[in-house]
Order: C-alpha cells, then sequence, then structure tokens
C-alpha cells in the first residue's frame, strides 16, 4: 500500500527550482531561486540556499524517524566559484531533486515547515526565519563549505541577538553531550520491545553503508581509468599519423610505405578516443551519479536511526536520573526523618522526571513506528533503484563495446600482410626525395 502511494505521490508531483537571481553586493550577495510548483498545488515563491537547508532541518524536527532527502553539496572552493553560472545551475537541479523527493514521501508531503517553505509570502517568510534565529549568509557558508557526507554531524547554530542565543547555545551543547555519550560503546540505553527490529535494521544499514561506498569509489575508479585510456588513446592516435611521415631540412614532406596505414591508425584511433571519452561521460551519469545518491540515501537512514537512538538516550537518562532520585528519597526514608522541604522536592523532581519519560517513551514509540514503515518503504525504494541503475549501466556498455568490437576490426584488412611481399628482398632506400605520395624508403 505505502508502494502504491509512494508511486501515486510522484506522478502527482510537478515542482521545479529555477530563474536564479542575484541580490545585493559584497558580504550581502546571494542569490534567490524560483520555486515553482504545479502539482499537486499552484504555487509560487522566492527561496535562497539557506532556506531549503532550514526546511530540511525542520522536516528531522517535525517529522523524527522519517528518513528525509539529503540536499547534495557542492562545494565551492574558490570566492568567485560562489556565484558562478556553473554552480547555480547545479544547485537549481539539486534544489528540485530535493524537493521532489521530499513532496513524493507520504509522511513528509503534509508536514507544516514544507507548507510554510512553499506558500509563506516575503513578509511572513521572513519573519518566521527571524523567529527561529535563523542567519542566512551563516547558514550559505556553511552549506560552501560542507561536503555531502558531513551532513550527519552537530553543527553549531547560527547565533541571533534577538532570539535568545545562549539558549540555542545550549540546546547545541546537549546535542554533543548526546552525540558523544551515543558514540560511546558502554552507554547503557533502555531496553524496548523493538530492539531486535532496530538491531537488524542497524546490522542491514550499516552493510549497505559500507558496501555502497565501496561501490561509489570504484565507479569513480572505473570513469577515472575510461578518462585515462581515452586520453592515451588520442596521444597514440598522433603518433600514428606523425609516424608516416617526415620532414626533410627543405620542409619537403616525406611519406614512408607504411604512410597509408599509419594514418588510417590515426583515425581509427582517434575514433576509438572519442569514443572512450563519451563511454567516460556516460559512466558518470549512468553508474556513478546514481550511486552517489545511494550513499546519501544511507546517509539519510542513519540519520533517522540516530534521531530515535538520541531519544532513547533522553529517556533513558530520564529514567535513569529518577531511579537515582528515588534512591536518595529511600535513603531519607530509612533514616525515619519526618517529611521535610527537602523530601518533598525530591518527589516532586522525581515526579516531574517520570512524567517526562513517558512524554518521551510515547515518542520514541511514535517515531519508531514511523522508522519501521519508512525503513520497508527505502529497502523497496533502494533496490528497485540498484536494479535500475545496473540494467541502464550494463545496457550502454554492451552498446560501447559492440562498437569497439567494430572499431577494432574496422582496419584490421588493411593490417594483414601483402601475400606477393611476403618473402621478397627488402626495397632500398631512396637517397633523394621524390613525389609527395611517392615513399622514399621503407625504414618503417
Amino acid at each position: 500500500m505505502m508502494a502504491d502511494n509512494a508511486v501515486s505521490n510522484a506522478a502527482l508531483v510537478d515542482v521545479a527550482v529555477k530563474d536564479p537571481q542575484n541580490h545585493g553586493e559584497g558580504r550581502n550577495k546571494y542569490t534567490s531561486y524560483l520555486v515553482e510548483v504545479k502539482s499537486p498545488s499552484n504555487s509560487a515563491c522566492r527561496r535562497r540556499y539557506s532556506d531549503f537547508q532550514w526546511l530540511y532541518e525542520k522536516l528531522l524536527e517535525e517529522r523524527a524517524g522519517c528518513i528525509v532527502p539529503i540536499i547534495k553539496h557542492t562545494r565551492a572552493l574558490r570566492a568567485n566559484f560562489r556565484f558562478s553560472e556553473e554552480l547555480i545551475s547545479q544547485r537549481s537541479l539539486h534544489l528540485t531533486c530535493f524537493l521532489e523527493r521530499v513532496m513524493q514521501h507520504p509522511d513528509l508531503i503534509d508536514a507544516p515547515s514544507l507548507k510554510m517553505f512553499l506558500t509563506a509570502d516575503y513578509t511572513v517568510w521572513e519573519a518566521l526565519k527571524k523567529s527561529n534565529g535563523i542567519d542566512d549568509a551563516a547558514l550559505d557558508d556553511l552549506a560552501l563549505t560542507s561536503e555531502s557526507d558531513d551532513v550527519s554531524g552537530v553543527k553549531p547554530p547560527p547565533e541571533s541577538p534577538t532570539t535568545g542565543g545562549a539558549g540555542r547555545i545550549s540546546n547545541w551543547m546537549n546535542k554533543i553531550r548526546t552525540k558523544v555519550a551515543l558514540a560511546a560503546k558502554n552507554t547503557q540505553l533502555h531496553s524496548t520491545p523493538d530492539d531486535d527490529i532496530f538491531n537488524d535494521i542497524d546490522a542491514y544499514i550499516n552493510n549497505l553503508d559500507s558496501n555502497i561506498k565501496i561501490l561509489h569509489k570504484g565507479s569513480e575508479t572505473l570513469i577515472k581509468s575510461m578518462k585515462q585510456s581515452s586520453e592515451t588513446m588520442q596521444q597514440m592516435s598522433a603518433s600514428f599519423a606523425e609516424m608516416g611521415q617526415y620532414k626533410l631540412p627543405n620542409d619537403i614532406v616525406v611519406r614512408t610505405p607504411s604512410h597509408t596505414m599509419l594514418s588510417k591508425l590515426g583515425i581509427n584511433w582517434n575514433n576509438l578516443s572519442k569514443l572512450g571519452s563519451f563511454q567516460e561521460s556516460s559512466a558518470a551519469k549512468k553508474l556513478e551519479a546514481p550511486l552517489d545518491e545511494m550513499v546519501r540515501d544511507v546517509q539519510a537512514v542513519k540519520i533517522a536511526m540516530t534521531k530515535r537512538r538520541e531519544l532513547l538516550y533522553n529517556y533513558s537518562r530520564k529514567i535513569s536520573v529518577a531511579n537515582t532520585k528515588e534512591g536518595q528519597l529511600d535513603k531519607l526514608r530509612e533514616a525515619g526523618s519526618t517529611p521535610d522541604f527537602k523530601s518533598s522536592a525530591l518527589e516532586e523532581e522525581i515526579s516531574s522526571l517520570k512524567n517526562e519519560g513517558k512524554e518521551l517513551w510515547s515518542e520514541l514509540e511514535s517515531v519508531s513506528r514511523r522508522l519501521s514503515r519508512d525503513i520497508e518503504r527505502f529497502k523497496q525504494e533502494f533496490r528497485e533503484k540498484m536494479r535500475a541503475t545496473m540494467e541502464s549501466f550494463h545496457t550502454i556498455q554492451k552498446e560501447y563495446a559492440e562498437k569497439f568490437t567494430l572499431g577494432w576490426a574496422e582496419v584490421l584488412p588493411i593490417l594483414k600482410p601483402p601475400e606477393a611481399s611476403i618473402n621478397a628482398p627488402p626495397q632500398e632506400a631512396f637517397s633523394g626525395p621524390g613525389k609527395d605520395d611517392e615513399p622514399i624508403t621503407t625504414a618503417i
């Protein structure tokens, strides 16, 4: 049923991120993009890159447990590359892909943040960003120096003088502590009825993660080898052509007996070099790019899994602190002391901790159901994406292999030894120049 919904959503979504425009100057310069939605609803608004990042972070909060697509980042190593046509064009494509996948997701399509992102006018949107303490320039700079596999890290939030920066820093520090605690092997988490299910998912994703990265790295190596082979054949084709003739000091061109054969070999190898270049470009599109996207897909699952683990850690911590407080209260009672301010304060604190624990447990159950459901959707999509990628790549490689076979065979007739001259004595070299089409030496 879920797969059917996903297909239905995919058919309904019509969104494009286009018409980039630069605004401002110097440090305040930025690029905005027109976000145009024609289906499932009609809307149009202008958003900058930091707004898309805001949407990504909000979706992780509002739909914890959902596998939120990761925006592909392009690192700008040079300041002038930030507003280059190449980078802006790449971002338009990446942001369109991000929005399409978000809007095709059955659990993200109705997220409040997505609706606000797609429909809020300029005044409402700017007010919303200020209320959330968004620093556009900081987020844009962060995006320019980010890699796609770094998004799982906890990054410091931008400070805002009007929205309680100290509170945001405190929340960030809590996230850091949680991240460090979860990284420690000895951190004890409360057991849940779903432990076996999520332990299995964890093992599945870790195996997928290591192997998809190897495949992606291998595709990059394969493409580099194709490029190197194409460039080498280009160089060799030129040498074949030059080998068949030479110049005398008086600039007269002399062709060797092998001129015709070598000239045709040069043309043949040059054509094969061009074919290799097309093959390299095809492999980048058909193999490397899809595998790169699958690497990010697996990373997105790991982020969703981490959200659940963070919630479980916070619940476990609440329960642990509550149990410690109960132990302290028991000691006071065993001492036989009459109820006093200290014991009353402990009772209130324990009650508060347990109530918070109940809320966290309820949220954990909801997130676990959402994540479990989304993992099944991910498995189906990942399996189909891998199948389609390999089918497309193998098909195109088969076609190139056939073209290469024809190309190699093309010159075989001129490479066969002439029957009449197999046993003939070698021709003497001519000491002077002859006609342009007359060989003067058989040195080659």
